[in-house]
């Protein structure tokens, strides 16, 4: 760790010197437009597609420099933070609601996004997701991490379609969620908070206080806590604690001539407690465990279906009773982050360094076999990561015969994971201290990864309508992993003590796995955009992505996870029309994966217990058009939509066959397992649409009402592989907002609700353990109404 904090300490000081280089023989006057730098731009941000509410343009910073949206040749989606937090949200998933193409599964400790139906669902902490999420021009790739649970101080969000692996570091084969929080800002102080308070005893603040330090420098100060039960019921034993999050951010600019600025950001969030955890969607026939019936006398035939029926629990899509319960739920996960950023305007060009470490500490304990007795109970992961991350890049500053941003990339992650599986396995009764693993211990996950990349992107400006775009990003991913598994204390053998009938306890442990992933990868972009008129756009793209190789590590038994490419095709439109009283953006595209990386359930590991590991599949084809739309008919009231059809299919894929399959329909290769051939993406909606209403309207002189809603609909999705018991039917949710406040924002008192007709819907779907024909679920938070009130100031 030394070793590469110091690397990393001279990587830093590298850029800083060429930064001061730049500063000390600068003779040129200052530009007379400002920096295009992502770090000096003004933003601005909206819901809508387009424009702000009141007709300007968005800036974004989707090609690393401030643009308009319609001037950039990418998909995106703008969210602005204060929309989304006046709906009630408190995390970042809820920006959902207004982005059509973008999705997310709460699957319990395995967040992940998804971008036009591709995202990476996998439980291997080595597996990057196809999503990126980059907070402030900083890319968070720690495992089971999903940062900002709360959107405090968000200025805006932008959700990035198709690959973006050119110019935001590393993986995002399927896109980029890019979120840019509030600056300090200079020569003022202010403060401005919120408060809120919702059904199933949700309770939310936050806080900013803007100090001015002098006429050259700010600092900005942001605090939270977050409180709510989980929507689960539980029944029976155990405990499932409610979430608890704390998180606190400190930020300083300081500018100390008009050339150069250094940002440096520190934060700190510490979560626990569970959202909402699994319960039976439906109950199985036969016991398919493979301890014979005669061996484990404490849990006969139908166990799962026995426990849960005295306990009350009745299976079906809206089960929201889990009867866990011989031992505790855990989750709990602390992260520190802290990153500089400096930038110096040269005259022509801009100079940028941004260097970044975050860690990450997790532990969770989560219940197997959907019972209260101890069969399957323990499943301890505890992980301790962290990332250390040096950019270096330039980008001229206005618009030339050729614009360009170019840079070098460094990143280091590394990984430690425990993992510990056991239980009596009905072999033993629950009050015998000694416990039973399959793979006789504990599982320890040493893994390790080091990047370099060097990228450039140059836009030709061959007339004032007619572009060309040309840019490639080369990168070096080395992987070193280690898997073993050592003896617990109180953990036998699962297979030893049940052949032997209890005489022995402890079998050889394996071998150490080393495993050494070493590959070249090459990112590309090429397209052409046309300006049909100053407020009209069209464009064309290709792009290469280039996603990393991986080690899968599952059950003490480790697998290459070869690196996964895909080839994108995009044209597209922007357009404001009606005196910019209407914004309307469209895109088709066409997506060709290869060796796509995905997670499948292997029922070799484990002893024949079964478990996930991620692999390839051969290819993977996504395809689509998308359309949003924003209209403002009159001053306080805008309009907006989206609408995404996705169309996919998976290449040769051999995967294990799901419960019911016969020969017949394919269940025919050894495994059993079936090729997945021609079957669609799991968790890509076909359809998925979006609508949002924002109103404001003054109320005499002093006070003005203000009215939000949002609307998404999303058809039916598998969430395993063809496994027609996996089906998501298609669903709505609906969020409203109405409250009152004065004319200058200074206070604001609201009224929300979330799901506001209390639609169920489930967010992981997936065979049980231990009854053929079970299959579990989990409905989320938001799969419930919520009813609540908040008041927000501003001075």
């Amino acid at each position: 760790m030394e070793k590469h904090m110091r690397g990393l300490a001279l990587l830093a000081g590298s850029s800083l010197m060429v930064i001061g280089t730049s500063a000390a023989a600068q003779t040129l006057p200052p530009p007379a437009s400002p920096s295009a730098s992502t770090e000096t731009a003004p933003a601005t941000a909206a819901a809508d597609p387009a424009t702000d509410a009141t007709g300007g343009d968005i800036i974004v910073t989707a090609q690393r420099r401030a643009q308009s949206l319609r001037d950039v040749p990418i998909a995106i989606t703008v969210v602005n933070g204060q929309s989304i937090r006046e709906t009630g949200a408190n995390q970042l998933a809820d920006i959902t609601q207004r982005a059509p193409s973008l999705n997310f599964t709460a699957t319990p400790g395995v967040p992940n996004f998804a971008i036009r139906g591709v995202g990476t669902n996998s439980f291997d902490y080595g597996i990057e997701s196809a999503v990126g999420i980059a907070v402030d021009d900083v890319n968070i790739t720690l495992p089971r991490y999903v940062p900002l649970n709360s959107l405090a101080d968000v200025e805006r969000v932008e959700v990035l379609r198709g690959p973006q692996g050119l110019l935001f570091g590393k993986n995002t084969t399927a896109g980029l969620i890019s979120i840019t929080t509030n600056r300090p800002q200079l020569g003022e102080f202010s403060s401005n908070g919120r408060v809120q308070a919702g059904s199933r005893d949700q309770v939310q603040s936050q806080a900013v206080v803007n100090l001015p330090i002098g006429d050259k420098a700010a600092l900005r100060v942001v605090g939270g806590y977050q409180y709510q039960k989980p929507s689960t019921e539980l029944v029976g034993p155990g405990r499932l604690d409610p979430v608890r999050r704390y998180f606190g951010t400190g930020k300083l600019l300081w500018e100390p001539t008009d050339r150069l600025s250094l940002y440096a950001i520190v934060d700190y969030q510490n979560n626990s407690g569970i959202e909402a955890y699994s319960t039976i969607r439906n109950f199985g026939g036969n016991d398919p465990t493979p301890i014979p019936l005669a061996l484990r006398p404490f849990a006969p035939a139908n166990f799962v279906r026995a426990q849960n029926t005295a306990l009350g629990v009745v299976a079906s899509p809206t089960n929201n009773k889990t009867a866990i319960g011989s031992t505790n739920v855990l989750r709990d996960e602390r992260s520190f982050g802290a990153q500089l950023s400096a930038s110096y305007d040269a005259g022509p060009l801009t100079v940028t360094s941004v260097t970044a470490y975050r860690d990450l500490h997790a532990r969770a304990n989560n219940d197997v076999d959907q019972t209260p007795v101890a069969f399957f109970d323990t499943n301890i992961a505890n992980s301790q990561s962290y990332q250390l991350s040096q950019e270096l890049r330039v980008s001229n500053n206005g618009t030339s015969a050729v614009d360009y941003t170019a840079g070098l990339y460094y990143f280091r992650q590394h990984i430690d994971a425990q993992i510990l599986q056991a239980g009596t396995f009905g072999i033993l009764p629950a009050s015998v201290p000694v416990r039973l693993s399959p793979v006789q211990g504990q599982s320890n996950f040493d893994y390790g990864t080091n990047s370099y990349a060097a990228f450039a992107q140059l836009t030709f400006n061959l007339t004032s309508s007619l572009k060309l775009i040309a840019g490639g990003r080369y990168t070096r991913d080395e992987i070193d992993s280690t898997t073993t598994v050592t003896q617990a204390p109180g953990v036998c053998n699962l297979i030893v003590f049940a052949l032997s009938g209890g005489r022995s306890c402890i079998g050889a442990l394996p071998a150490p796995i080393n495993r050494d992933r070493n590959a070249d990868g090459f990112s590309a972009r090429g397209g052409v955009e046309y300006a049909l008129a100053p407020t009209a756009n069209l464009y064309a793209t290709y792009t290469r992505g280039y996603k990393g190789p991986a080690v899968s590590s599952a059950a003490g038994v480790a697998f290459d996870v070869d690196p996964e490419k895909v080839d994108a095709y995009e044209v597209g439109g922007k357009f404001d029309l009606l005196d910019r009283r209407v914004s309307l953006n469209l895109a088709g595209f066409i997506n060709n994966f290869r060796d796509f990386q995905a997670q499948v359930f292997d029922p070799a590991l484990n002893g024949g217990l079964g478990s996930f590991r991620t692999g390839n599949a051969s290819t993977l084809k996504t395809r689509g058009v998308e359309a949003e739309a924003s209209v403002r008919p009159a001053r306080g009231i805008t309009l907006s939509g989206g609408v995404t059809y996705l169309d996919t299919e998976y290449g040769n894929y051999n995967v294990a066959c799901y419960f019911g399959q016969t020969a017949a329909q394919g269940c025919n290769l050894p495994g059993p397992s079936f090729n997945a051939r021609g079957t669609p993406l799991v968790g890509a909606s076909k359809w998925t649409t979006s609508l949002a209403a924002d109103f404001q309207q003054p109320i005499g002189d002093d006070l003005k009402v203000f009215v939000n809603a949002d609307w998404r609909y999303r058809s039916r999705f598998l969430y395993a592989i063809n496994d027609p018991n996996t089906i998501q039917p298609g669903y709505s949710l609906v969020n409203a907002t109405v409250g009152i406040g004065d004319i200058g924002d200074h206070a604001r008192v609201s009224v929300f609700v979330r799901n506001l007709f209390d639609k169920r819907y489930a967010a992981a779907i997936f065979p049980g353990n231990f009854s053929a024909g079970q299959y579990v679920q989990t409905l989320p938070d938001n799969a419930f109404r919520r009813i609540g009130g908040a008041f927000e100031w501003r001075f």
